[in-house]
C-alpha cells in the first residue's frame, strides 16, 4: 500500500471499513466503483470524473498534471 495522502490512497483490495482502521481510521462506510475505458478516456482528454458517493457527497476525479480552468483546482497536490 503506498502511504496515504491526508484523503487518497492506492490499496491492494476493498476492506471492511467498520471493522479496521486503514488507512484512515474507523469509517461508517464504503462503496467499490469501477472506471470503464470510457471513464479512462475521458479523464486522459481532460475532463473530470464525478462521483456521487452515498447520495450525500461529491468527489471529482482527474488525472494529475491535467490542467483544470482557474479557481476550480480544490484537489489534494500529491507532487
Amino acid at each position: 500500500m503506498i502511504a496515504p495522502i491526508p484523503a487518497l490512497a492506492i490499496v491492494d483490495e476493498s476492506y471492511d471499513v467498520e471493522e479496521t482502521t486503514q488507512p484512515f481510521g474507523k469509517r461508517w462506510g464504503g462503496e467499490v466503483m469501477t472506471l470503464t475505458k470510457e471513464h479512462l478516456a475521458a479523464l486522459q482528454e481532460g475532463k473530470l470524473v464525478a462521483v456521487d458517493v452515498m447520495a450525500e457527497y461529491v468527489v471529482f476525479l482527474r488525472l494529475q498534471n491535467v490542467s483544470l480552468k482557474p479557481n476550480t483546482d480544490m484537489s489534494i497536490n500529491a507532487e
